[in-house]
């Protein structure tokens, strides 16, 4: 902290010295215009820090608002205060906990940014794995209009709520009868595509590993296996994701799932069940309907 206030008051030092030199300038007009001085570089390193950030992340306006207003109150602050503070601890104290509280701000921004939970002026709960809160971290690939998130933002809000109020409440209920009221099909769809898509990958590899280990591979390439297995698995993850046991029902955007079990997979459950005895753990793929 010491580094960053000798920083500080150093590039108190690029300002004009005459500025500071006219002695026939009453006091009050002279930090005016030091104050002016301050804001105009305050305006060009703030721009400066959004051209950087801007490189990494995607910023909408909201979004940039915040964050270069962050970054502009960080510097001005710190420069009025400059004019107040004088040698004693206390003065010095007091700067310190302004930089720290700047700091502090800019730094929850940064971060929040990082893990996609800065949402304009608003900070979603890293905690928060709702799929509110998941779809907002997908907005852009989702194609959310700003109604969409903020609609999202106060359900996420309120699930939170609800489940402090009653810890038995059926979460996973309260979002399939909100979210298809906030999202259009298609979105609700490639929302649960995108957060299912591991587990559907990772069940496919479990399953080639199983056909591997009981000696099943003869004439199978494992990449149309995997492939197969994974859209098979995909498919069955967002339907009962998005419907629960309410199976029969269905919409235009899961026509593109192929309900036929792949052949691999009858294969592999097939020697499953005539073996338990010799190969007791099953393939994750088998779905109860």
């Amino acid at each position: 902290m010491k580094k960053t206030v000798i920083t500080l008051l150093a590039s108190i030092a690029l300002l004009p010295i005459n500025l500071m030199a006219q002695q026939n300038v009453p006091s009050k007009n002279m930090n005016a215009q030091y104050l002016q001085l301050a804001d105009e570089n305050a305006k060009k390193e703030t721009t400066a820090h959004l051209s950087l950030i801007s490189k990494k992340y995607k910023l909408d306006e909201k979004t940039y608002k915040t964050i270069y207003q962050a970054f502009y109150n960080r510097r001005i602050e710190t420069e009025k205060a400059l004019l107040q503070t004088d040698k004693s601890v206390a003065s010095q104290n007091n700067l310190v906990s302004l930089i720290n509280k700047h700091d502090s701000i800019c730094n929850s921004y940064l971060k929040a940014l990082s893990h996609k939970n800065l949402i304009g002026n608003k900070i979603l709960e890293s905690t928060d794995n709702s799929k509110f809160a998941s779809a907002i971290r997908s907005k852009s690939l989702l194609k959310l209009s700003q109604v969409q998130i903020d609609s999202l933002l106060y359900h996420s809000k309120k699930m939170a709520e609800l489940k402090i109020e009653d810890a038995g409440l059926d979460l996973r209920g309260y979002e399939r009868k909100v979210l298809p009221l906030l999202l259009q099909d298609e979105q609700y769809t490639s929302l649960l595509i995108e957060l299912n898509r591991p587990t559907a990958l990772g069940w496919a590899q479990d399953s080639w590993q199983s056909i591997k280990k009981r000696g099943l591979e003869g004439g199978l390439d494992s990449v149309v296996v995997i492939r197969q297995m994974f859209n098979y698995n995909l498919g069955k993850l967002v339907k009962k994701d998005r419907f629960g046991k309410d199976l029969p029902t269905t919409s235009p955007s899961l026509s593109r799932f192929d309900s036929a079990k792949p052949e691999a997979l009858r294969m592999l459950q097939a020697d499953e069940a005539r073996n338990v005895a010799d190969k007791p753990k099953e393939t994750k793929t088998s779905f109860a309907w």
